[in-house]
């Protein structure tokens, strides 16, 4: 019966883990450049073998929510007109300057500084090929692969990484490893939007949110057997 707890806690975690996802994923769904996040839900028994081998004795059932991923496909795409508005049209990630170092974005809604310099939304300086800031002046025309016509300059695209990359919030990215060039193109006037289904979203919060209640039954359920259980013992 204890087994039983932990089987309708994992379903509650789960749930609550794989609602948290779906949640985010709607709150972005206006978020420029936005990639959505995907999770499953696995057998906990089946991940603990997958980890430590087949040989773990006897194992109550549960879930767990694994497979946590970005899905990089493109988003739609919007015209704007705005000459600072860069979309990315196939693979590739812009690459700007943080306080705590290089960090990637799909986010193409930049704007010119004070400086007159290439700068994101929250203003960290978007680089060129060679690792420099880019001051473009105005009027300026950038091109499908990225150079920028008054300056020869050219804007630096990374593919996305095989594995995989990190969220730091303010829609940027981190990553690790080698990266290569990516092999997208640029289209000025223009912005990606979030590629967050909103109808599948929703139906996902909807059937999470039955699991979630199904889950805390059973726990209810554990409980009031237990709760019998010691009542029959007193009797006794």
């Amino acid at each position: 019966m204890i087994r039983g707890f932990y089987t309708a806690l994992s379903g509650i975690v789960s749930s609550m883990t794989r609602q948290a996802v779906v949640a985010d994923n709607i709150a972005n769904v206006n978020t420029v450049g936005f990639k959505a996040s995907r999770t499953v839900q696995d057998d906990f028994e089946l991940q603990i073998m997958n980890s430590l081998g087949p040989e773990l004795g006897q194992l109550g059932t549960g879930a767990v929510a694994t497979g946590l991923k970005i899905d990089i496909s493109q988003g739609p795409t919007q015209v704007t007109g705005l000459q600072s508005d860069l979309a990315i049209e196939g693979d590739g990630l812009f690459v700007v300057r943080t306080g705590g170092g290089v960090a990637y974005t799909r986010a193409g809604d930049f704007q010119l500084d004070a400086t007159g310099t290439l700068v994101t939304e929250q203003g960290f300086a978007v680089l060129d090929t060679a690792g420099h800031t880019i001051q473009p002046g105005q009027p300026f025309t950038v091109t499908s692969d990225g150079t920028i016509v008054e300056t020869g300059q050219r804007i630096a695209l990374v593919g996305w990484p095989p594995g995989g990359v990190t969220r730091l919030g303010q829609n940027l990215y981190s990553a690790g490893g080698q990266l290569t060039p990516g092999t997208g193109s640029i289209r000025q006037g223009a912005l990606e939007g979030s590629n967050t289904d909103l109808a599948l979203s929703m139906t996902d919060l909807i059937s999470l949110q039955r699991n979630f209640q199904m889950s805390s039954r059973a726990l209810s359920l554990q409980d009031g057997t237990i709760a019998d259980a010691v009542q029959l013992g007193r009797l006794r």
